[in-house]
């Protein structure tokens, strides 16, 4: 009897020692499952950044190639650039296209202390332009509409905008410093914030008109030390 007892207390034994066994089992099998998972995981996420690192670079090289053009397109205007100034102050003259530098470009006038060169815009009536336009013309030249002048060489029937508008209650020339000294005609009137120099009527001198009235204009720009 003892005998029996032994034994199914081993075979008890037994039997709990496989159950532990079959449950460690059974957790490594999940253990391994989830590493198979993860592993599975980590080459998808690792294919997937190997082909965003491919893409970036696609994208790099992209960006560099667009840098280079723009850097050779930059080049190239700014050598255009440096032509078209070179040949507007420097023209070729004769036959041996030899160049002779002028203060002024073609067509512009030399200040009367031949420190700035002014243009004086003629054009048809249909070309002639607001305020705000006509600056944008000037700098479109390397310039602004003329500060301070107050006679042009040649009389004219019409009027000319100039650099002098009138901004919160001030007049203001367009490197933004106060207008100290005038020449107004008459007296600016409260809905006229822009100046345009008269030539048509004696005396010379300013008027303020609406700045989006249309005039011709004069620009400029700084002359060149020769």
């Amino acid at each position: 009897m003892a005998k029996l007892r032994e034994n199914q207390t081993a075979a008890a034994a037994a039997n709990q020692n496989l159950q532990c066994l079959s449950s460690a089992n059974d957790s490594l099998r999940r253990v391994l499952s989830d590493q198979t998972v993860l592993i599975g995981d980590l080459r998808q996420n690792n294919s997937t950044l190997t082909s965003e690192s491919q893409q970036l670079q696609m994208e790099k090289s992209a960006l560099e190639r667009q840098v280079e053009k723009l850097r050779r397109e930059r080049t190239e205007l700014s050598l255009t650039r440096t032509q078209r100034i070179l040949d507007a102050y420097c023209p070729k003259t004769g036959d041996k296209e030899e160049r002779r530098c002028n203060p002024c470009q073609r067509g512009w006038l030399l200040s009367p202390f031949k420190s700035s060169c002014y243009l004086v815009v003629t054009n048809n009536y249909h070309e002639w332009k607001t305020w705000e336009e006509a600056g944008e013309d000037c700098r479109q030249r390397n310039a602004d509409l003329v500060e301070f002048i107050f006679k042009i060489n040649e009389r004219s029937s019409y009027s000319y905008w100039i650099g002098l508008r009138r901004i919160n209650g001030v007049w203001k020339w367009v490197d933004g410093s106060d207008l100290t000294e005038n020449y107004w005609i008459n007296r600016p009137s409260d809905n006229n914030d822009c100046a345009a120099s008269v030539q048509w009527r004696s005396p010379e001198g300013w008027i303020a008109g609406n700045c989006a009235g249309k005039y011709q204009w004069i620009c400029e720009m700084k002359a060149l030390s020769i």
